[in-house]
């Protein structure tokens, strides 16, 4: 059960967002393992998807980034993940999704601000939109099967090669990379999204000799680290099958 003290949070942001962006607001989606049956008190974060009708004003901008900063809104979880786009921005959606802001606040981070998505890795919010879309829960406004438009699996499928090159550079040796394998290789074989432990769960399941996975299933809690060398060894597997399911896969026109 999503605990209480986190569902009270977000009222308090979807009230906030109300107030700030008033008819501009189209709809408010926790995205994530709160939304997708899978939450875990530490760990997890609250991914928070807002969709408005134009722009941002640069006054409006700059209460939200204040209003929903940590300091001022104490987020419960790890850290608050926001991203608000313009709606026309990403129905259709694009290959490289543009959004108005993205704000990273929480316990364990320097607040981050982002109003440019070319200084953002796109993969993150491609993911984010293909497995919301399906999984989402609407917090205010239409859902998001109605809202958003279709991901293209080829697309998915390459955002998961540029995941896993991500990770390969920037945290080689972290539970998260694991996990992130782990669902991108379920998605691959199955076509099902979920949350990255039930992906890490499916790869156990079907690969037991990876015992990394295990491993960061544990390590998590306490952000430790994992064995870079396996870990190496799932990413060289899990992009085999991605690569093999994008030779199945018919590009988008």
């Amino acid at each position: 059960m999503f605990p209480e003290r986190e569902s009270r949070y977000l009222g308090d942001v979807v009230a906030l967002l109300r107030g700030l962006l008033a008819d501009q607001l189209t709809a408010v989606y926790l995205f994530g393992s709160g939304a997708y049956g899978d939450y875990d008190s530490g760990p997890s974060d609250l991914d928070v998807q807002t969709f408005i009708d134009g722009t941002l004003e640069p006054a409006v901008r700059t209460r939200l980034i204040e209003e929903l900063d940590h300091t001022a809104l104490p987020c419960p979880a790890r850290r608050l993940e926001f991203v608000c786009y313009d709606v026309r921005d990403v129905t259709p959606v694009a290959r490289h999704p543009q959004y108005q802001l993205n704000l990273n606040t929480g316990t364990d981070i320097a607040r981050h601000v982002s109003t440019d998505p070319s200084t953002e890795s796109s993969h993150w919010f491609l993911l984010d939109l293909a497995i919301g879309r399906d999984l989402g829960r609407t917090l205010y406004g239409r859902s998001p099967a109605d809202l958003l438009t279709a991901v293209p699996r080829a697309w998915q499928l390459s955002a998961i090669l540029d995941s896993l090159a991500w990770h390969d550079s920037s945290e080689p040796a972290t539970p998260n990379r694991v996990l992130n394998a782990c669902r991108g290789w379920r998605y691959a074989e199955t076509g099902n999204w979920g949350s990255k432990r039930q992906g890490a769960r499916w790869v156990a399941t079907h690969h037991p000799d990876l015992t990394v996975v295990s491993a960061a299933l544990t390590s998590r809690h306490d952000y430790g680290t994992v064995d870079s060398h396996a870990a190496d060894d799932l990413a060289i597997r899990t992009r085999t099958a991605v690569n093999a399911a994008i030779r199945t896969t018919t590009a988008p026109s």
